[in-house]
């Protein structure tokens, strides 16, 4: 469930169970009330005692849950930091393959839009080039890097970052 041990989703079930117990009890007390019935024919101590017990469940219940929220929420933070160093090194791998082929600054920024998936006329409005400037950029990388197409470069890149991953 969500990665989590299986102890801790028992937890958590235990913990729902004691808050659907409690808000259950609550909610009977505040009807009988209201309609004028005797709450379950029990003496008024056993029923503050389990008013007591409920309050005490629906308290446990709202600390677990802020918890579980704080362990979400770091782990969460985790997630996105391990992502961003990925990104990163992905950057920096791109970027070195640049560098072996000798490709121009303005080289590598359309090779990087092309990986992104974007079309010759939407490098040259991002760019604020024609189209011929961008086929033009393009044939030039296909030239440095001795590939032939778009889904070449693509698949090169990907293919050498997909054989770098270590093996289960």
């Amino acid at each position: 469930m969500y990665g989590f041990r299986w102890q801790v989703v028992v937890i958590i079930i235990i913990v729902l169970l004691v808050q659907i117990a409690s808000a259950g009890f609550f909610m009977i007390k505040i009807l009988s009330e209201l309609f004028l019935i005797q709450f379950l024919w029990v003496p008024w101590e056993v029923q503050e005692l389990l008013e007591i017990l409920s309050s005490f469940g629906l308290l446990f219940g709202v600390i677990s849950s802020v918890v579980l929220l704080s362990i979400g929420s770091r782990r969460a933070t985790r997630i996105n930091d391990q992502l961003q160093a990925a990104a990163g090194q992905f950057y920096d791998y791109v970027d070195r393959q640049f560098e072996s082929w000798k490709l121009t600054p303005t080289e590598r920024h359309v090779a990087i839009l092309v990986i992104k998936g974007f079309s010759n006329a939407e490098i040259a409005r991002l760019r604020g080039t024609t189209e011929s400037t961008v086929k033009s950029q393009l044939s030039s990388i296909f030239r440095k890097s001795e590939l032939s197409s778009r889904q070449q470069l693509v698949s090169h890149v990907i293919e050498d970052l997909v054989s770098a991953i270590p093996e289960p």
